[in-house]
């Protein structure tokens, strides 16, 4: 059943307000978790870089770094459910663009386009008229290129490591100190 044209615009106009809020609430989460990342693996790295930590300190350092796995996990959960979000709200936007009823412009459906399929967007009353993709969204699809896994990735390994190290240097004290 064909929609009234006011009921299509308008249901459009919340779809286009929930995906850029959606896209503006990913790039500040996403923000927030690099700071957070970032202020924690500066504070085990101190602590690390102590000529040589006693096991408080140790400890500190493992906790830390049990903590900050449990929130890289979190990060890519996060990440993952606004970027999913994200797509949905798109994918509905793209719908819309592509009914017979839709007169206006199609800016969502040029974008996927662009950045999917590498497509350069041709718009007669632009200058330039071409609108080619760059490196940017040539390198989109690839895994490393997707912040929800590998920011994740790389913040988890570099705690992992943390926690090797700290392991390793509780397991050594105490068996140093049962010599």
């Amino acid at each position: 059943m064909p929609q009234d044209r006011d009921t299509l615009e308008s249901t459009y106009d919340h779809l286009l307000t929930l995906w850029t809020s959606g896209v503006r609430d990913y790039h500040t989460m996403l923000s927030d978790y690099l700071t957070a990342n970032s202020i924690f693996v500066a504070v085990i790295g101190l602590l690390v870089s102590r000529e040589s930590p006693a096991v408080p300190f140790t400890l500190v350092i493992v906790l830390l770094s049990v903590i900050g796995i449990l929130m890289s996990v979190q990060m890519a959960i996060v990440l993952g459910r606004f970027s999913g979000q994200n797509a949905l709200w798109e994918w509905q936007l793209r719908g819309i663009e592509a009914m017979p009823d839709w007169r206006e412009r199609k800016p969502v459906s040029s974008l996927y386009r662009l950045r999917e399929h590498r497509e350069t967007i041709v718009d007669e009353t632009n200058e330039p008229r071409l609108f080619e993709p760059s490196w940017a969204f040539r390198q989109h699809r690839q895994w490393w290129a997707h912040r929800a896994i590998s920011f994740p990735w790389f913040f988890g390994t570099v705690y992992g490591l943390f926690l090797l190290w700290g392991l390793t240097q509780v397991v050594r004290s105490s068996a140093l100190s049962f010599e």
